[in-house]
């Protein structure tokens, strides 16, 4: 029943392909000592290769050891290649804090993706079952969680470049514990599964019970609702990557700045889908999942009349309004060091790493069309400038003539009229033609060296930041 069962799982879901190369997380227990066997057996038929990972957590002293020895000794004897990987869950609590499964959790993927690169495979399965994902239906909903979240865990999606997959998804505990009971095998037990101190272990032992007593068929009900919700978010997930194209602004790895004012014309229904799905982007492999409250926080926030507000939430996440920009950042908020003076390649490209972008330099004889041009730009009169030109950040006292003013002004009194959010200030590159400031990209350009009808060459200054797309709909040239 089992091996039907996943088959039928792994095509109508093409969770394997002919030939793949898979590896399989085994901690030794029931369910992935089952998924470890079925996989085994149904390689030759579809030419698969089998590889098992035993993350040992080291949290429960010899037990833990002897799961480890026990899975290395099924893996000699079935023919399997293993990897143990050991990894000291303890000690990065005493270090760096924090709950001690989502600790465990990061540190298994690691070590996961580290044996997914040994063997070079094109897919992880995990033994997650059908009581799985009803116990992570109820926890989503006892926590709070938007509709998404009634998907539950998906049969399938992207890891590390490559396929994450649950074949036993459609699978109930009872089928595997017979599974292995027809089979010979001989599982070890993790008593810290009867722990009522774990959330999930008194969902299954006392919560589903009771809810079996109101509707003996609840996992079912449950598991019909996840799939229901599952085929509609694939609609979903079209008007949302529709929507997050309309919005984000700039794309970090720690950070994703939004067009407020874009977000807030949204239907209510897709400025939560956005932002949720910004909190899961920026989560990565994080074991919790942004809550409904989260999002609403967040949404509030966007809609908050003062142009300058911050909220810190669960989650090491912080959002902030910033006129009409609406961060939102996962991490430490580093403050940013001072950019010292980097010299422009002209022409040629310069690298800024440190402001994450780069300058694009171009002389031409003729003016070039905005079609031609990317990012943020400005042209100048190349013969009215003596080269080299440089670009550092702003300093204390920086003043500028901007065109169209009779006489300089404060840098810092440009930015706060140009609604520069407080914390871009200083990841502004700032250009300059000796010590006189010509350019900061976004905002003001100064009065030096203008092109004219005399001008013979002209330089192009191209300002592309990460996350910004070759060319933007709509450019700005000063």
């Amino acid at each position: 029943m089992l091996l039907e069962t996943l088959k039928t799982t792994v095509r109508n879901h093409q969770l394997l392909h002919q030939g793949d190369r898979v590896l399989v997380g085994v901690s030794g227990g029931p369910d992935s000592l089952a998924l470890l066997h079925a996989l085994h057996r149904l390689a030759p038929e579809f030419g698969w290769q089998v590889y098992a990972v035993h993350v040992d957590h080291q949290l429960r002293g010899k037990a833990s050891a002897e799961d480890a020895e026990f899975v290395e000794q099924i893996c000699v004897a079935w023919g399997i290649p293993c990897r143990v990987s050991r990894v000291d869950v303890a000690g990065h609590l005493r270090l760096y804090g924090g709950n001690k499964q989502d600790v465990a959790r990061r540190l298994r993927y690691q070590a996961y993706r580290q044996a997914a690169d040994q063997w070079d495979v094109d897919a992880l399965a995990l033994a997650h079952h059908a009581d799985d994902q009803v116990e992570t239906l109820l926890m989503r909903l006892l926590r709070g969680t938007g509709v998404s979240g009634l998907a539950g865990m998906p049969y399938i999606r992207s890891w590390e470049g490559r396929r994450l997959i649950r074949p036993l998804l459609d699978v109930y505990r009872k089928e595997i514990e017979k599974y292995c009971e027809d089979h010979a095998l001989s599982p070890r037990l993790d008593e810290s599964n009867r722990s009522d101190v774990y959330t999930r272990n008194r969902i299954r032992l006392k919560l589903i019970p009771e809810l079996q007593q109101y509707n003996p068929r609840v996992k079912e009900a449950l598991l019909q609702l996840s799939r229901v919700v599952g085929e509609e978010e694939d609609w979903w997930r079209q008007q949302v990557d529709r929507a997050w194209r309309r919005v984000v602004r700039k794309k970090g790895k720690n950070e994703i700045v939004l067009d407020r004012n874009r977000l807030l014309d949204l239907h209510v229904a897709l400025q939560r889908r956005v932002i949720k799905l910004i909190l899961n982007c920026l989560l990565g492999e994080e074991a919790n999942e942004a809550t409904m409250d989260t999002v609403e926080q967040i949404r509030h926030l966007a809609a908050h009349p003062e142009p300058s507000a911050r909220i810190d939430l669960p989650g090491r996440f912080r959002a902030e309004r910033q006129y009409d920009l609406l961060l939102i950042a996962v991490g430490d908020d580093a403050p940013v060091e001072p950019l010292a003076p980097v010299r422009l390649h002209i022409p040629g490209e310069t690298m800024i790493p440190d402001l994450g972008g780069r300058f694009v330099c171009r002389v031409t004889t003729e003016r070039l069309d905005a079609e031609h041009l990317r990012g943020i730009w400005a042209v100048f009169d190349a013969d009215a400038l003596t080269f080299p030109l440089w670009v550092r950040t702003r300093r204390p006292g920086d003043r500028i003539r901007p065109i169209g003013l009779n006489g300089t002004t404060k840098v810092k009194d440009l930015l706060i009229s140009a609604k520069i959010p407080r914390r871009e200030r200083d990841r502004l590159p700032v250009v300059l033609h000796g010590e006189t400031i010509v350019w900061i990209p976004g905002v003001r350009r100064s009065d030096w060296a203008p092109v004219t009808a005399n001008t013979r060459h002209f330089l192009y200054l191209e300002w592309l930041t990460d996350g910004m797309p070759e060319r933007l709909p709509h450019q700005q040239h000063t």
